[in-house]
């Protein structure tokens, strides 16, 4: 079965892999504030429409091609969005980081995680990738144990 796009906002995207099964969100660049929250509830609405075909999702956030995001932003994924997902049946992220873009994407990967251990301890799992295809292998193997 192929990869779905199911939203587009801007430069970013939210494809839906039935195999693994996972949501891919793929960003370039700077994404705003009302843009992101706006993104990540509209991916809330999908997780809670495909959980009526798996019981549990992983969440690829391919960060390669984008820029950090904000703190406050990231605070609100911990404080608000990560309950939401978690009670939706989201169970891990996988971030993807390239080399050329680690240290900005990376900065707000560790804060992500960092503010989602404050929040929620260990229920949503973190991992860190360089590439799309290990971070789906990851995925693959944990969602089928």
């Amino acid at each position: 079965m192929q990869t779905e796009v199911l939203y587009t906002l801007g430069k970013s995207t939210l494809d839906y892999d039935p195999v693994i099964p996972c949501l891919t969100f793929k960003h370039k660049g700077f994404m705003i504030s009302s843009e992101f929250r706006t993104f990540l509830n509209k991916a809330l609405e999908l997780i809670k429409e495909k959980k009526q075909e798996h019981e549990i999702f992983g969440w690829v956030s391919n960060l390669a091609e984008s820029d950090a995001f904000l703190e406050e932003d990231m605070l609100w994924v911990a404080n608000d969005f990560n309950p939401r997902a978690y009670q939706a049946g989201l169970r891990y992220v996988a971030f993807v980081l390239t080399e050329d873009e680690y240290a900005l994407a990376n900065v707000s990967a560790e804060t992500y995680t960092e503010y989602s251990q404050e929040e929620m301890g260990e229920q949503i799992v973190n991992r860190n990738f360089k590439d799309e295809e290990s971070a789906k292998t990851w995925l693959g193997e944990v969602l089928s144990n």
